[in-house]
């Protein structure tokens, strides 16, 4: 999972034309999750990204955004943390777009039977909880 952040991030970076200003940085391990939960978890990753570059570093300032996976102490168990030290999510602003990439978080949250936390005074901070799936 570590290597596909990685490309993840510079693929977006270089569709954004933001190499030069953003740096996302993967602190974790290497992982490896079984596919029906690494799927989820990679378009839950690619929406956060391209939401952070979107939104998050107004004007061309420069920032950086950190990703990382990690399994807690109960085995099946992990935490998904994507975070930006971009302008935070003001409150009582009507969100950009269609809302569409936060339902789709959503729903793929849900599919992970997971928990999503999001902290966005000062920088946005998203933390999901989920278990690994179990094969059908």
């Amino acid at each position: 999972m570590k290597d596909y952040f990685q490309n993840l991030g510079e693929n977006i970076l270089d569709t954004f034309n933001a190499a030069d200003l953003i740096c996302i940085l993967c602190n974790m391990q290497p992982i490896e999750l079984d596919v029906d939960t690494a799927v989820p978890i990679g378009l839950i990753a690619n929406e956060l990204l391209t939401n952070a570059l979107k939104y998050a570093f107004l004007a061309k300032k420069k920032g950086q955004i950190i990703i990382s996976l990690a399994a807690t102490d109960n085995a099946d168990k992990y935490i998904f943390e994507v975070a930006d030290n971009g302008i935070g999510k003001p409150e009582n602003i009507t969100p950009k777009g269609t809302g569409f990439g936060t339902e789709l978080v959503n729903l793929l949250v849900k599919q992970l039977e997971g928990q999503l936390t999001v902290n966005s005074s000062n920088v946005t901070h998203i933390t999901i909880q989920f278990k690994l799936c179990k094969p059908h």
